[in-house]
């Protein structure tokens, strides 16, 4: 096993995942889905959210995928335009996933929708969620990577 990715992926997806939890909660109240704020369901959602993050981060090649598109765009590693063009694939990737999985947990499998609730659901989730995580994981990468190669003994 890779530390040094396992390290990165939980601290990446530890303000990802938090971020996600609070969007969707916000987004259902305005949906009227919820009537208010609910830590408990914050905290649920957030648990079974970060697993699969870790999941996704550690499984799916999305980094790599994100690396390929920014050089094949012309930018050069370091800058904030190749951090931006590895995050649109990355996140993409991930929004897609993470939207489908959590509408079915929370939706379908705690609150007893159908399996049919999931494109709806999705639709409504995707732009609020992708849109945020975006924005965190630009925020968050370069401080995660660095933190992750001081534990890790990285240079």
């Amino acid at each position: 096993m890779n530390k040094f990715k396992i390290v990165k992926s939980l601290l990446m997806n530890l303000p990802v995942s938090l971020t996600m939890s609070f969007v969707a909660q916000w987004v259902n109240i305005l949906h009227g889905h919820m009537q208010h704020f609910e830590w408990g369901s914050m905290a649920v959602s957030f648990c079974f959210s970060y697993f699969i993050a870790f999941l996704i981060a550690f499984f799916i090649p999305t980094e790599p995928w994100g690396f390929a598109f920014a050089e094949k765009c012309g930018t050069k590693k370091g800058t904030w335009a190749f951090d931006i063009l590895v995050n649109l694939v990355v996140n993409t990737i991930f929004c897609v996933i993470m939207t489908a999985v959590m509408h079915w947990f929370t939706a379908c499998l705690l609150g007893g929708l159908p399996l049919s609730s999931i494109p709806g659901g999705f639709l409504e989730m995707i732009g609020p969620v992708w849109i945020s995580c975006f924005i965190v994981s630009l925020l968050t990468q370069r401080p995660a990577i660095r933190i992750a190669k001081r534990i890790c003994g990285k240079s």
